[in-house]
């Protein structure tokens, strides 16, 4: 017995030490096992799965309107020629992309494009569009459609649209699958194209477009569309536009994604600041979209009905130049007014300390893989050493009239320039006088020209030997998470709009191009860090701060705010998810007819339950049940004044405790839950009686009287026998 115990342990322990070896064997992949974590450094990570953030619902309360100030009229009123942030504030709201970018993660989100698969080479991308998309005219939107847009693109280069004509192939034009699939071809493979390429154009009509296009006196950069052609495929439809007054979109009852909430979006265009932020706290306007005093925050927190969001803001507050204008021509000059600029007192003194001071490499430092940490600073603030840069060009002030002038070709030539702010900022208006004060210590004289937002964009985006482009300018221009900005906005193939500075450099020119195709993330942050060091060496431009911005908006109407990682309340996210806040009012439960709470399997019954409100019977719920084990709701069917029924049939049920679980939803009113517990047994089978046992006499009374019988008969045989002898 001894030597069998020990036996089994020793095959116990040998098994046990072999069972890791065993396991390997049979499953090798548990050593060379990779789990997906897609590098969110990148964006050519093809996104196959739909976007599951903001589902519409059916039950919201609609209604209301969303009233949100701008500073000015929009300069552009088509995507072909538009440039200005006014424009795509009026664009965005009835148009639509094939991607959008998520509002808290910043990751691509499918939209219009709901997924897309790359080839191995990454030089093609197979697209598929979601049905049901009706632009605002009733027709469907399909793949005809995409492929006149990306078209249109490739035949007339949009200077915005860079990401698109740069990056498809001209030898490979983009190919129709069906009507609602798509073959795009790359020139060489892109890492952002799903971000960059298929997110950069609003899908536009083709059935409009084209022939608007084919007209024969038709220029893209001056043409303004008339009011039946502002047709797009977004949330909210065109319904009227007032130059200096207003513009106004209504809900798309045929909205692919869902009816928006809201009724309406009005945007009053306000071009003081001033007046605008009275509006918001009148409760005129629900978003203030202008420049807000940052000694205006802590008066705000104590409004009531005033919400305040604080937020990184993506936009690089700077100060551009004409590069190809004399005196900017001269890098040695460029530097010398940078030296001549205290950002840290902007900051400090206009900000309140909401921000931090421009990088020398351009780039915002909260992206932080992409920023170069190690940028040299080319320059800081010295007036002292700004004169003396001034001083070794030669350019003295040779009349003693406090201004230097230039030498050579330019002798004689004071330097003198303009500085325009947009007049409805207050910290960029006061930003260019401070600059004009350090600029005057070190004997440059520059003016600053106050200007309504149209007017100076205008000037900003003349060509560069134009007399009415302004010679330098405070601008705000977009950054975002994807660095591919860098190359569409200061490539040199991208003059004069967006690269505003004539900004030409060989070595910069060649490395935003090859990022664009880089897939491991380390070699492409090498090479935007060379970017970065190559803008510090250069100075096209100063970067003065980047905002950490409050934006305001009215809380007391609406609800469903979405906060923006790198946006005010004023974005797209939030004219799809805003609704009116309302009180929800309750609803009474009746049951009607009550599941009984015990059951035989087999038994059918019938669960009745009516939903009454303040005003009667509630008809338009949405009621279902769940029962324990059965992942399929059952609807229940409204049969009148407020009741809902569903009959249940209890033959595949097994024995044990069940629970039936009713929700009733309905717009205006809080959901209602109804549990029922129901004990479900083994229908009882009816055994037949067994007769009672039959008694001893029933059982053998025949016998007894049989054998008493031949006993008595011989007995008296006995006796008469006996008595003959006797």
């Amino acid at each position: 017995m001894k030597k069998k115990v020990f036996l089994i342990i020793g095959l116990i322990l040998v098994l046990s030490s072999t069972l890791p070896i065993f396991a390997q064997f049979i499953s090798p992949e548990l050593e060379t096992w990779e789990t997906w974590d897609p590098d969110l450094t990148s964006s050519g990570v093809a996104i196959t799965e739909p976007f599951e953030g903001y589902l519409y619902d059916p039950d919201v309360v609609h209604g209301g309107t969303l009233t949100v100030a701008t500073p000015s009229d929009p300069p552009e009123l088509h995507q072909w020629n538009a440039g200005a942030t006014a424009s795509y504030d009026f664009l965005g709201i009835f148009n639509d992309y094939l991607t959008r970018t998520d509002p808290v993660t910043g990751a691509v989100v499918p939209w219009i494009a709901t997924s897309w698969e790359v080839s191995a080479d990454k030089m093609s991308y197979v697209v598929h569009l979601q049905e049901g998309v009706k632009f605002h005219d009733g027709v469907e939107l399909t793949a005809e459609d995409v492929k006149f847009c990306f078209d249109f693109i490739m035949e007339n280069n949009f200077t915005r649209m860079s990401d698109v004509w740069q990056r498809l192939s001209r030898e490979k034009p983009t190919e129709i699958i069906d009507d609602y699939t798509l073959r795009f071809h790359v020139a060489e493979p892109y890492v952002p194209f799903a971000r960059n390429t298929l997110g950069t154009p609003y899908i536009y009509p083709k059935h409009i477009w084209e022939p608007i296009s084919q007209q024969p006196d038709f220029d893209w950069l001056t043409y303004v569309p008339s009011e039946d052609e502002y047709v797009g495929c977004g949330p909210y439809k065109y319904v009227d536009y007032v130059p200096n007054a207003w513009y106004k979109f209504e809900a798309f009852d045929d909205y692919w994604h869902g009816k928006p909430y809201l009724d309406e979006v009005v945007r009053p265009i306000i071009t003081s600041g001033d007046a605008e932020l009275l509006a918001v706290k009148r409760g005129e306007v629900d978003i203030f979209t202008g420049f807000l005093a940052s000694e205006a925050i802590p008066g705000l927190l104590r409004e009531e009905g005033i919400g305040l969001y604080l937020y990184n803001n993506p936009y690089m507050y700077h100060w551009g130049m004409n590069n190809l204008k004399w005196p900017f021509t001269e890098k040695q000059f460029r530097f010398a007014l940078a030296h001549a600029i205290d950002k840290e007192d902007i900051v400090e003194t206009l900000l309140l300390g909401y921000g931090i001071p421009g990088t020398h490499g351009v780039e915002a430092p909260f992206y932080e893989f992409w920023f170069n940490p190690d940028v040299p600073e080319t320059y800081y603030f010295d007036l002292d050493k700004a004169a003396e840069m001034l001083d070794d060009l030669g350019w003295v002030d040779t009349d003693d009239d406090g201004i230097r002038e230039g030498t050579g070709d330019h002798a004689g030539e004071p330097l003198a320039f303009d500085i325009g702010p947009p007049i409805y900022d207050p910290v960029r208006c006061r930003a260019a006088e401070l600059l004009s004060e350090w600029f005057a210590q070190i004997g440059v004289d520059a003016t600053v020209q106050y200007m309504e937002w149209a007017t100076l964009w205008g000037k900003i985006t003349q060509p560069y030997d134009s007399p009415t482009k302004i010679d330098t300018w405070l601008l705000g221009s977009s950054q975002s998470p994807e660095p591919s900005w860098m190359h569409r906005r200061l490539h040199s193939d991208n003059m004069p709009n967006p690269n505003y500075y004539g900004f030409i450099n060989a070595e910069y020119d060649q490395l935003a191009m090859d990022q664009g195709s880089q897939f491991d993330s380390a070699e492409r942050q090498a090479t935007i860090w060379r970017m970065q060091e190559i803008l510090a060496e250069e100075v096209p431009l100063v970067v003065l701060y980047f905002r950490q911005s409050p934006s305001v908006f009215r809380n007391d109407e609406l609800t469903g705010w979405v906060e923006h990682f790198g946006s005010g309340m004023d974005h797209f996210w939030n004219y799809i998810n805003l609704r009116p806040l309302v009180e929800l009012q309750s609803m009474s439960v009746s049951v009607v007819s009550t599941p009984p709470p015990e059951c035989e399997i087999g038994d059918d019954f019938t669960l009745g339950i009516t939903y009454t409100g303040p005003e009667g019977p509630v008809t338009t719920a949405s009621v279902s049940a769940m029962l324990t084990g059965d992942p399929t709701p059952y609807p229940m069917e409204h049969v009148g004044s407020g009741t809902y029924e569903c009959d249940f049939d209890t033959s595949d049920w097994h024995e044990g405790d069940y629970t039936i679980r009713v929700e009733a939803k309905a717009t205006g009113f809080t959901s209602e839950l109804t549990t029922f517990a129901i004990e479900s047994m083994e229908p009882v089978v009816e055994e037949p009686e067994e007769p009672e046992p039959p008694s001893f006499w029933e059982s053998y009374g025949a016998t007894v009287t049989g054998v008493v019988v031949v006993l008595a008969i011989i007995a008296v045989a006995a006796v008469y026998m006996y008595g003959r002898k006797s």
